[in-house]
């Protein structure tokens, strides 16, 4: 039998143990029986397996969702880690790395890394760049750390190329989007169809357990469904991106993708 803590965290008004399912579902074919038992940390998941296809279930989590650290050590100067922001601190976004012994430590996107990474290096306040980027608290970010970690405080990061890429990605695209965190796959979807939204969404995917994204086709009133959203989900953080705003505030870093 094997505990391990994967990158995946519960908060709000669900259980831990009601994520089970999405568990069995993901090992779907393997011999092996999975279930969440707790938490660690602030939140990450603790999962209990056991069965002849353990190794293969391990290799599998780590590759899709990921597994915590959970020791400072296992961290390195360099290392690619998918965490959870925390909060927005005086200089810049706080990550939970899953660092959960000897201490927590958090990883430290500083604001001139979000200047040089995500706004052409522009003086912009951080609540600026949070708030056109959905830089909201327990969005996944995955981070690169850029010093040797030893802790305790916080560990100076940016973010990884990989996630400069999708952001990227979601400007080219030009199709507005909706990120939802604090509720689960099913309350939202449901939300969608009951807000009439069904019909004027390209895709809809999780970026996490609790954690989504909505993209909406063109031409339709991000503010109207932003507002339909929020009265279903009063307990999720509902924020929009929209790529237009962020190539009219940076032009020169972003004015030349396809949109």
């Amino acid at each position: 039998m094997k505990r391990l803590v994967v990158l995946e965290k519960v908060y709000g008004p669900y259980r831990p143990e009601e994520f089970t399912p999405a568990f069995l579902s993901l090992l779907l074919g393997l011999a092996v029986d999975v279930r969440v038992i707790g938490t660690a940390g602030r939140g990450w998941l603790v999962l209990e397996l056991s069965g002849e296809d353990e190794a293969v279930a391990i290799k599998l989590l780590e590759e899709e969702v990921g597994l915590a650290p959970e020791e400072l050590g296992k961290l390195a100067k360099f290392s690619t880690v998918r965490g959870r922001i925390t909060t927005l601190a005086e200089g810049g976004v706080l990550v939970d790395v899953g660092v959960l012994r000897p201490v927590n430590v958090d990883a430290l996107v500083g604001l001139s890394r979000l200047r040089a990474q995500l706004a052409d290096g522009m003086g912009v306040e951080l609540q600026e760049i949070s708030s056109l980027f959905c830089l909201i608290e327990n969005l996944p970010l995955e981070v690169k750390i850029l010093e040797e970690p030893t802790g305790p405080g916080p560990l100076s990061a940016e973010l990884s190329e990989g996630q400069v890429r999708l952001f990227e990605e979601w400007v080219a695209s030009g199709l507005d989007r909706i990120i939802v965190a604090g509720a689960s796959h099913h309350v939202v979807k449901r939300a969608i169809s009951a807000t009439g939204l069904y019909d004027k969404v390209v895709d809809f995917y999780r970026l996490g357990l609790l954690e989504h994204c909505i993209t909406l086709k063109l031409g339709v009133k991000l503010g109207e469904a932003i507002r339909a959203l929020r009265r279903r989900l009063r307990k999720a953080v509902v924020c929009a991106f929209r790529p237009l705003e962020i190539v009219k505030a940076f032009p020169g870093r972003y004015g030349g993708l396809r949109l």
